[in-house]
């Protein structure tokens, strides 16, 4: 009975070890991918993300972890849900910008006697 007892044992340690280590996975992924979100927009700082991710995402199947890939379809819906977005939050912001400016009525009857458009908006 003691063997069966130690041998219990060390699964259930070697479990928590892999649980521990999923658990600190899916919170280094959590963070790359809100990182993702708000990172600035440069070549070098997206892809420093998205290697954040795969890098998690390598060691997880190095370590021979099951479902990896349905997790990983998982991960893959999130980082396109977060870029989808970033995308929608930047072409609204780019024809904001080339959106005419209200102006007073002042100002439109001064721009259309004179043959003018109304002035375009500088992006912020």
């Amino acid at each position: 009975l003691s063997g069966w007892v130690a041998a219990l044992n060390e699964l259930v340690s070697r479990f928590e070890e892999r649980v521990e280590i999923l658990l600190r996975a899916c919170d280094n992924i959590d963070i790359a991918i809100e990182a993702l979100g708000t990172v600035a927009y440069d070549r070098q700082k997206f892809c420093d993300a998205v290697e954040n991710v795969q890098k998690v995402v390598d060691e997880l199947s190095l370590a021979g972890y099951s479902d990896l890939a349905s997790w990983g379809d998982r991960v893959n819906r999130k980082m396109g849900a977060v870029l989808a977005k970033r995308l929608e939050e930047a072409l609204h912001a780019w024809s904001e910008t080339f959106q005419p400016v209200e102006a007073d009525s002042s100002c439109e009857k001064d721009s259309k006697k004179k043959g003018k458009t109304a002035p375009v908006r500088a992006p912020k």
